[in-house]
């Protein structure tokens, strides 16, 4: 479950059209749980709770976050991750010219302005550096357009731009991909894990 790390734990932030959105998580053609979004001006709230069978044993995720933002930039960030048994904790805020986060007791210095990997703001597209909200990780990413395609979006066909987002954790490499409407919407995501591709889609 490590490497499925950036593909559930995702962030909506600059959306001021709606009050939640709700995604199922697919794995391996099967809605395993949903990963839901409520955010009102520059807070957002993230809730994912899955559960799976894999060669016979049941596995759980469950994890909570909020974020608060200041523009593009990261205000405070509080997430709690039930991987299976692992239990993860993030808590971070910005003071005076950095940005503090602290997990498992340890405190490390990032810059001012950081963002995590908040996939509802097209922002990160333009960042090289994200930090993934479930463990801390300040990553190195390399992120590319690959095409313009249709994605199917509730059920009708969407003429969507794709991205992706490639980095290196202490859990192995992420590989993500985007999709965004023309209206830079994000509207779906697919990232590899040990276990087969999960997919998210919106309900």
């Amino acid at each position: 479950m490590k490497k499925i790390l950036c593909s559930i734990v995702l962030f909506i932030s600059n959306f001021a059209f709606a009050e939640e959105w709700v995604f199922d998580a697919v794995l391996n053609d099967k809605v395993i749980g949903q990963h839901t979004f409520i955010y009102e001006d520059e807070k957002t709230i993230s809730n994912a709770n899955f559960k799976f069978k894999y060669l016979f044993m049941d596995f759980i995720y469950q994890h909570k976050s909020t974020e608060t933002w200041q523009g593009d930039c990261l205000k405070s960030i509080s997430s709690k991750t039930d991987d299976d048994g692992d239990i993860y904790e993030v808590r971070g805020h910005r003071n005076n010219d950095q940005f503090l986060v602290t997990t498992d007791n340890k405190i490390t210095e990032l810059p001012l302005c950081i963002m995590t990997f908040a996939y509802g703001n097209p922002k990160i597209l333009d960042q090289k550096k994200l930090m993934n909200s479930q463990n801390g990780e300040y990553l190195d990413v390399t992120i590319q357009f690959l095409r313009e395609e249709n994605h199917v979006v509730r059920g009708m066909d969407v003429l969507t731009d794709l991205w992706q987002i490639k980095a290196k954790g202490d859990d192995g490499d992420l590989l993500i991909q985007l999709w965004y409407d023309k209206n830079m919407n994000w509207v779906s995501l697919k990232s590899q894990t040990p276990i087969g591709d999960m997919q998210y889609k919106l309900k």
